[in-house]
């Protein structure tokens, strides 16, 4: 089931297929015996890279999940260290000695408490003894198997959280646009140069490759690119710090924080597609069960280990979620899925001429977008006042209006806006979104980028996105610091190797070359997007935070979106000013915010 051939015979499902020649390298973290009594309660295992977060309160899910983006450590051993351990040793705290003796005394009392929650969550009879489970789960059997309500399966939410995932994978849990909220550990703000347990870097060996003469040419490659990234992460470190001195107005950590995330930011396009990361995911049963579906038949071997470790894994917690995808049902729409690649694979060669090779473009090209755009949002604008007119007939009385007084209107609902608090500055503007009906008009855009910019804007959910596999047959970009710092001859170096092994692997499978590409390389990609998203990801991504590169892509966007619908995009907040050194601000902020919030 892993070739892209076209079937329609289901001999094995896809959920049981031997996929061990694909499975990730990982070694479980080593807990205490004690530290295991704490975390059983909590994760469905304390052993596999797949696990689900349950029986903790939302705000402390979400809030550990979050901590994926900036940690280097593991989910379940930052829970221990930022949630159990302040409770169960609180003599440890930094502050322990400014306690009073009855906040020492109810500190103590805390931890007896807890340990008793434990030792009953523990004993086998847990929440499981209290709750009637076995009633919910036979709801949910009998009406989503038996009448197929799947609407229902919508009201249940879980946290599932994946550890060592290459990028590859990661993108294809991420490109499911409604029902799951993704976070993975950031590349622009956490260094990725410590090796695994096993000695080595942390990348996958995709198993097509494995035992094959390209393994050794992709891991001496691989290793090539790791070895650069943790050689020059220092000197580039200074360079920026010579670039960019201190200023009077930050402090000695606003300084360090800022200029250490200037440097990761610059070196993370060395990394490749197939580097791990870990990845938490909040999502309702549907699209657990679509999302299992997408990766059950994927081509890459490793994205169907993952479908089927997360299946696993939500069986034991949520069972009745995802039958389906181990039924015939299941196999049949990832067949579906599976052959669809394949047909559109078939008619790109029968239709299209690959002797065409087109130039690309710095770094958008609007393709198409809606007539007319203002009558499109002005009629559904006002449509919700009327009660008597047809859409039809009220499209047409606002195209009788004329450019002029369509202007003026769009000018009025745009004002809106600014007049909220008296507040026109675009940080604060830019959170009341333009209304629903400037959804009823679409740009398509043609976007070039390197894949650290598609790595960013891909998680905006409200467009249609769609990319080419990952490639290094565009060249590579890099920021403008790291092409002026001493370091960049060792990067083009490690960036040539690479380039020789990708085209070897790619005679191969270009599904399988794409875990070697740097995020330097440049990718392409379609955006179709509302004028609504527009507004929200140019005025979003352009700000004072954002990465030099998305950020150029973006403010081009807003650009010509502008100059195609001008009375439309009238109202656009682009910000157009230089952010080298984007964090500098951001960080000199939040250190401001902390004193307000140390002082009251």
């Amino acid at each position: 089931m892993s070739s892209l051939d076209r079937t329609y015979k289901i001999d094995t499902l896809p959920a049981e297929e031997d996929l061990s020649t694909f499975a990730v390298p990982y070694t479980p973290e080593v807990f205490t015996e004690e530290e295991q009594q704490y975390l059983k309660p909590f994760f469905s295992n304390i052993d596999r890279p797949v696990f689900i977060a349950q029986h903790l309160p939302e705000e402390v899910i979400g809030a550990l999940s979050s901590r994926y983006s900036r940690a280097t450590q593991s989910l379940r051993r930052l829970f221990l260290k930022e949630y159990i351990d302040p409770i169960v040793h609180p003599e440890r705290q930094k502050n322990w000695e400014t306690f009073s003796e009855k906040e020492k005394k109810e500190a103590f009392a805390t931890r007896d408490l807890f340990h008793k929650v434990i030792d009953r969550l523990n004993s086998g009879e847990g929440i499981e003894a209290v709750v009637n489970v076995q009633r919910g789960r036979k709801f949910f059997d009998t009406w989503l198997a038996q009448y197929g309500d799947d609407s229902i399966a919508e009201m249940g939410n879980i946290h599932v959280c994946i550890e060592g995932a290459s990028i590859i994978a990661i993108k294809e849990f991420q490109d499911k646009r409604i029902g799951i909220s993704p976070l993975e550990k950031s590349t622009r703000y956490v260094q990725f140069w410590e090796k695994r347990p096993d000695g080595e870097y942390q990348y996958i060996v995709p198993g097509e490759i494995k035992d094959s003469p390209l393994e050794r040419d992709y891991k001496e490659a691989m290793d090539s690119l790791f070895e650069t990234y943790i050689s020059i992460a220092e000197s580039h470190l200074a360079f920026i710090k010579r670039k960019y001195p201190k200023g009077e107005d930050e402090t000695d950590k606003s300084f360090t924080n800022s200029r250490a995330a200037k440097r990761f930011d610059d070196i993370r396009d060395i990394l490749p597609w197939g580097h791990q990361s870990n990845f938490a995911m909040s999502g309702n049963g549907r699209a657990f069960e679509d999302v299992i579906n997408r990766c059950l038949m994927h081509p890459l071997g490793e994205i169907r280990w993952w479908g089927q470790q997360v299946c696993n894994e939500l069986e034991k917690v949520v069972p009745s979620f995802v039958r389906r995808p181990k039924t015939t049902r299941g196999a049949e729409v990832q067949l579906y899925r599976h052959n669809m690649k394949v047909l559109r694979d078939e008619l790109y060669k029968e239709f299209i001429d690959e002797d065409i090779v087109s130039r690309q473009k710095k770094w958008v090209q609007l393709v198409s977008y809606t007539p007319e755009p203002e009558i499109e949002v002005i009629a559904t604008f006002l449509y919700t006042s009327g009660a008597t007119s047809s859409l039809a007939d009220m499209r047409q009385q606002v195209k009788k209006l004329g450019s002029r007084k369509r202007k003026e209107i769009l000018k009025r609902i745009l004002e809106e806006r600014k007049l909220a608090n008296n507040d026109a500055q675009r940080p604060a503007v830019r959170f009341r979104k333009v209304p629903r009906a400037f959804e009823n008009a679409h740009f398509l855009f043609d976007v070039w980028g390197r894949g650290s910019g598609y790595k960013d804007l891909q998680r905006h959910r409200m467009m249609t996105m769609e990319r080419q596999l990952f490639t290094c047959d565009w060249g590579y970009d890099l920021e403008k610091d790291l092409l002026e710092s001493p370091v960049l001859p060792e990067v083009a170096n490690a960036l040539k190797k690479v380039e020789h092994v990708y085209k070897k692997i790619a005679k191969k499978s270009r599904y399988v070359a794409q875990y070697i590409v740097p995020y330097a390389y440049i990718q392409h990609w379609y955006m179709n997007m509302t004028v609504r998203e527009i507004y929200w990801l140019v005025e979003l991504r352009t700000g004072p935070q954002g990465n030099p590169h998305y950020r150029e892509i973006t403010q081009q966007i807003g650009a010509q979106a502008t100059k195609a619908a001008p009375d439309v995009f009238q109202g656009l907040m682009t910000d157009w000013n230089d952010y080298s050194l984007a964090r500098r601000e951001s960080e000199k902020k939040i250190e401001n915010r902390l004193k307000q919030i140390a002082t009251g």
